[in-house]
């Protein structure tokens, strides 16, 4: 490689030469631009409104989230072995984007959760989700491409027979059973329990208990009952259309999104809105 001698520039040869010297504001710059991504931020509308949280709770009347756009960070979250084993990869992701550290998963209401983490897959990915649809009338399946910006906040809707209550929770008034029974909204603690027991039931190979599972998270109360042996005597002896109507309603209160799509089947031609299809490949796109 050539080499110039600076003694003509100089005038002086026996200068000694700088071993430090000055970095050129040209090339200054161009180092600095490299470390000088602002990562964007963007607010997420929470179902909730921020309406059902306590008093003292960060989410408290507060009707948006500021989240970060995802980074290589956040896909070294997404790739982690032990936290998908673990299964936590996405409460990870979710707590690193969201930029209020008061804010913690397990106080997360489940709806205002959703939309979080839709509006994270999206800044990571974009808003396209090309998935595939198993129809609810032939069975068959099929590819689909979703745009994700569409889903809508579904507004809860209080029934006449439903009292939202000053402690947060819900009472459902059962007009022909004289009985009232008092609900509450899950958050993402209680989201935890529920899968956690659900695959230790898996590991035993015991049979599922899915619905009688959220019956007993959802029902803090009967008749104004608080102990958890009378709440599970009462979800014992529970006939099965009661058991419906409770959840009917309670899926009517819930903020949330509206995690449904139109569908419409190539084999048979059934046209209807199917569950959103949470697959790999919702945070894992061409995995």
């Amino acid at each position: 490689m050539a080499r110039r001698n600076n003694s003509g520039r100089t005038g002086s040869p026996d200068a000694p030469s700088d071993s430090n010297p000055p970095i050129p504001a040209v090339l200054q710059e161009e180092t600095d631009s490299l470390f000088s991504f602002v990562t964007p931020t963007e607010f997420v509308d929470l179902p909730s409104r921020g309406e059902p949280y306590e008093e003292g709770h960060p989410l408290h009347n507060t009707s948006t989230v500021e989240i970060r756009h995802m980074t290589a960070k956040e896909e070294d979250i997404l790739a982690s072995e032990t936290l998908l084993k673990k299964g936590i990869a996405l409460d990870r992701l979710l707590q690193s984007v969201i930029v209020d550290k008061r804010i913690k998963i397990d106080d997360i209401l489940v709806g205002d959760k959703n939309a979080l983490l839709i509006a994270t897959r999206i800044t990571g990915f974009g808003p396209t989700y090309d998935s595939t649809v198993t129809c609810p009338s032939c069975f068959a399946s099929s590819a689909c491409s979703i745009d994700l910006d569409e889903l809508q906040t579904k507004t809860p809707q209080l029934p006449d027979n439903v009292n939202s209550r000053d402690d947060g929770y819900y009472d459902i008034f059962l007009a022909e059973q004289n009985i009232t029974v008092t609900v509450r909204l899950l958050k993402g603690a209680d989201e935890k329990r529920v899968t956690a027991r659900r695959d230790q039931r898996k590991k035993m190979k015991r049979p599922e208990t899915n619905v009688t599972d959220q019956l007993a998270t959802i029902i803090v109360a009967v008749n104004e009952r608080f102990e958890a042996e009378t709440i599970q005597k009462f979800i014992g002896v529970l006939p099965a259309t009661i058991s419906r109507q409770i959840r009917a309603v309670y899926e009517e209160i819930v903020p949330n999104l509206d995690l449904t799509v139109e569908y419409e089947c190539e084999a048979c031609s059934y046209e209807g809105r199917v569950g959103l299809p949470m697959t790999a490949e919702f945070f894992w796109p061409g995995a």
